[in-house]
């Protein structure tokens, strides 16, 4: 047992939660990465949704020789908030963590996400993401170069990000505090979604959320997230949940209903949009030329898509030519290495920093000083497959 288990009434600081659908292999990192944590006062529940692969058997493994993990099994498919739902059913932490199953969490991610929560006073805290790609596409930070400092989310900022200039925060993977999360669930209407409506009502009903610049989360893009993938049934739920939350909430302020009224409209212009691109695919001409004069616009973005994924197969092509790549951490490479508690959090962040490393991820690295160990987390799984490959051969 943790040595600082038991401070809390038996509670653990922190619960992880963490859907699981056939991620394989990939599980082994993300737990681990979890049981690394240099805050170890926590407990990761796993909620699988009938995989069919191997990956409970590496949890089931990973389990006899730490007994924070937890397993909740299904037998039926029923999608990831059906999943996280089960999971908030068993979690006992005073903190919620939300951390998918293919994902990577840099080792002092807990410990300082707590810290930023208690200088901002915060029920919800979020860092940026480090996107890590497997298509060979560059990483690249979330938040791009633009969010030096940390920064209050309000309900009308979540519901504009991603529509007025800003990045997007429905992808933002928060802790929340166990006492402001009360008897919120997720929808499990939602299979795509679910994560931007769950935080949006915790906002809606008062919780105070703050992001921090920083990226601790390393978040996988691969084709079978199902995040980046749209159906016309998904985006139908997504525009009927927006309207109820409207109704359910009929005293808000002007701002904030124009902010839902637009967000509205961009979800309804993206409904016809996976309608025409269905009709495409399943050769419905007639259904598809109607769509496109309804609304011509969806030409631009068909080419648009078309291009993306162009200049994805040429970058993928690339990637297999590039030279190996060496990295040294430390020294004036990095950032000198600060605690988490002495940190300013509302001061200015080096984000350039992260950013370059990211673009050499997966690199031979060596470490040079303690600014370097703590900059050596931003590298994805060779790192720690190398880490733990030395640590079981001593």
């Amino acid at each position: 047992m943790n040595m600082h288990q038991g401070r809390n009434g038996g509670r653990p600081l922190v619960s992880v939660i963490m859907a699981n659908f056939q991620a394989g292999d990939k599980i082994v990192m993300a737990l681990r990465s979890v049981l690394d944590q240099s805050m170890g006062d926590l407990e990761v529940i796993v909620s699988d949704d009938a995989s069919g692969d191997d990956s409970v058997a590496r949890v089931q493994a990973l389990m006899a020789g730490d007994p924070r993990i937890r397993l909740s099994l299904s037998e039926t498919n029923q999608g990831p908030a059906h999943c996280r739902n089960r999971a908030l059913e068993m979690a006992r932490g005073l903190w919620i963590a939300v951390v998918d199953s293919d994902d990577i969490l840099h080792p002092e991610r807990f410990e300082r996400l707590l810290a930023a929560a208690v200088s901002h006073d915060a029920d919800i805290i979020a860092d940026d993401l480090l996107l890590f790609h497997e298509d060979g596409n560059a990483p690249k930070l979330m938040l791009g170069e633009d969010a030096p400092t940390s920064f209050a989310v309000s309900p009308e900022k979540w519901v504009l990000a991603g529509m007025d200039g800003t990045p997007a925060l429905g992808y933002l993977k928060p802790m929340i505090r166990a006492e402001q999360l009360g008897q919120t669930r997720y929808d499990e209407s939602l299979r795509i979604g679910e994560d931007y409506d769950f935080v949006l009502r915790l906002l809606l009903d008062g919780a105070r959320m703050t992001v921090v610049p920083e990226p601790f989360y390393l978040y996988r893009r691969h084709s079978a997230s199902i995040s980046h993938r749209l159906s016309v049934h998904d985006m139908q739920a997504m525009v009927e949940r927006q309207r109820a939350l409207v109704s359910q909430y009929p005293a808000m302020p002007g701002a904030l209903a124009a902010a839902f009224a637009k967000r509205l409209a961009v979800l309804e212009t993206g409904l016809g949009y996976e309608a025409l691109v269905a009709s495409i695919k399943g050769r419905r001409a007639g259904q598809a030329l109607k769509l496109l004069a309804g609304d011509p616009s969806h030409l631009g973005r068909l080419w648009a898509s078309f291009s993306e994924g162009r200049q994805r197969r040429d970058t993928q092509a690339q990637s297999l030519t590039q030279p190996s790549r060496s990295l040294t951490l430390g020294g004036q490479g990095v950032p000198a290495y600060v605690p988490a508690g002495q940190i300013n959090w509302s001061a200015p962040r080096p984000r350039h920093v992260w950013r370059e490393l990211a673009a050499h991820a997966g690199a031979e690295c060596t470490v040079l000083d303690a600014a370097g160990r703590y900059a050596a987390g931003f590298i994805p799984e060779v790192r720690l497959i190398e880490r733990h490959a030395l640590a079981e051969a001593s």
